[in-house]
């Protein structure tokens, strides 16, 4: 029966309709995608400025701190907390404001002692493990340190800071280091504030004109280290919090000279849905500040979600879309109805081609197929198999005295009682009138197949219900096993048929192994 040929009219119709749809569902989607990627270079830009806005004021504050305490009287702590109160309240993102003072070894003792009298009783220099308990080599050979005198705000849970030796401090050692007789701010690691929550450091070395008179007190000295202390976490700009910029996820670091990247501050949009990320763009962007003492590298993504899509201008044009798909079906569905009916025709001619029409059991033809199946796996994985034949005895003799109707009922059942034995790997075939053929795969042992073999000679031993009554009669069968008796389906039937004769032999109802050569 020859495929029916599809109509030529009906092919255009499919490919106009869907080649449509296609073209129409991805200019959508395009316009859509391109103004959402317009819109998240606009906001990642926004974001940015906002970021360097605040990163160039930590400097300019920095630098107007430092002209301050050049001028500043050596003992004015007052006029300082004033000054450091109006910059932090111009500037919130500015955590804190710190000063330590350069001072010699030689008079550190002196020095404690003179602000343990006028100004703090329990003010001590200290290293920083002694608050932290975090060990740190210090330099031995050093002649000068720098102890932590000012901060503000004064805040209680960081007094412990007071007198802290700055170089002591495991993650501004060498920052301190870099900032000595250096004229530009440089910027920390970013680190664990001992109050808790991320911070870094702005460090400028501020050193005094000659030729002032020291005061009685003389608390900053002649050369300090003005210093910024910013929360990362309020370096995050304020519109990112609003609902649109929530969706966009930001991760912001430092990429300091001299000292690694570090993490300042991130911020993670809602978790996506599988398909989302799957089917829906996904907008990256690396944005550089070039600042010169904190540089900074911010990236940014954006994952798109449906609801960006479904507004209602688009799910109208959608609704639209999926109206006009309705028609397709509409128009081909008679056609495929035959083409159905063809297919069931041709996989019906095709299992008839290659089964057994009485007992539905495959044919020599699909038989064969299967064998070669078996052969490549042997050949590859050195998996053995056997080939069985088997013979109904005395059938001639139910078709003499029943009829050929009784006979063929006698053949169906034992064709299933036969594939009842079976496993689903193996194979039963008709060979012809009375005689089957079994391919057994997998066979580690000729005894396994024997048994098999035995299994499927007492379930035809069984009685058999016919039109005529009950019928009873056995099988003789014969084995022979690949590679063993050979790697070809005519050498191994015929051992399988030398070995079955040879049960016929000795009284039929037996299985047997052949044990000679085949040839």
């Amino acid at each position: 029966m020859s495929r029916p040929r599809f109509r030529p009219t009906l092919l255009i119709l499919l490919a106009a309709w869907l080649g449509t749809i296609a073209i129409v569902t991805h200019t959508l989607m395009s316009a859509e995608i391109n103004r959402w990627e317009a819109k998240f270079d606009v906001d990642a830009r926004l974001l940015v400025s906002d970021v360097k806005h605040k990163l160039d004021t930590n400097e300019a504050v920095l630098a107007g701190f430092s002209a301050f305490l050049q001028a500043v009287d050596r003992s004015d702590t007052d006029a300082t907390m004033r000054y450091a109160a109006s910059a932090a309240s111009a500037y919130p993102h500015i955590y804190m404001i710190e000063v330590a003072r350069k001072l010699d070894i030689a008079d550190e003792a002196a020095f404690q002692a003179s602000l343990r009298k006028i100004w703090r009783t329990d003010f001590s220099i200290k290293d920083f493990a002694e608050i932290t308990g975090r060990t740190f080599q210090e330099d031995p050979r050093k002649s000068v340190t720098w102890p932590i005198l000012f901060m503000y705000p004064a805040l209680p849970e960081a007094r412990a800071i007071y007198g802290v030796r700055l170089e002591t401090v495991d993650y501004l050692s060498r920052t301190v280091a870099l900032a000595q007789r250096n004229i530009k701010p440089v910027v920390s690691p970013v680190f664990s504030m001992y109050e808790g929550g991320g911070a870094y450091i702005l460090l400028q070395e501020v050193n005094r004109p000659a030729g002032k008179a020291p005061s009685e007190l003389n608390f900053f000295g002649d050369t300090m280290m003005a210093m910024l202390l910013i929360k990362t976490q309020a370096l995050i700009p304020a519109r990112s919090r609003e609902a649109e910029y929530a969706r966009i996820s930001v991760s912001a670091s430092v990429v300091s000279p001299g000292n690694p990247e570090t993490l300042l501050f991130e911020q993670n949009a809602p978790e996506a849905g599988g398909l989302e990320r799957l089917v829906l763009p996904r907008f990256t962007r690396q944005l550089n500040i070039d600042n010169s003492a904190q540089p900074t590298q911010i990236r940014f993504t954006r994952q798109l979600l449906w609801g960006d899509f479904l507004q209602p201008e688009k799910l109208m044009i959608l609704l639209l879309l999926g109206g006009a798909l309705l028609v397709v079906p509409w128009v081909t569905i008679r056609h495929y109805l035959s083409l159905d009916r063809a297919e069931v025709e041709q996989e019906r001619s095709a299992y008839l081609a290659t089964h057994d029409l009485l007992t539905s059991l495959p044919n020599r033809f699909l038989f064969a197929d299967r064998f070669e199946h078996a052969l490549r796996n042997w050949q590859r994985n050195g998996q053995s198999f056997a080939l069985m034949l088997a013979d109904l005895d005395h059938f001639k003799e139910i078709n003499d005295r029943h009829g050929h109707d009784v006979g063929d009922q006698v053949l169906v059942a034992c064709a299933n009682r036969m594939a009842g034995e079976l496993r689903s790997c193996d194979t039963v075939a008709r060979h012809g009138g009375d005689e089957f053929v079994i391919l057994l795969a997998n066979v580690q042992h000729p005894e396994d197949a024997e048994n098999v073999g035995k299994k499927v000679l007492a379930a035809v031993s069984e009685p058999i219900e016919t039109t005529a009554g009950v019928v009873r009669l056995s099988c003789s069968i014969g084995i022979a096993i690949c590679p063993t008796h050979g790697i070809n389906l005519d050498v191994l039937r015929k051992a399988a048929d030398i070995a079955m004769y040879e049960g016929k032999d000795h009284g039929r109802s037996a299985v047997s192994v052949f044990t000679g050569k085949a040839t």
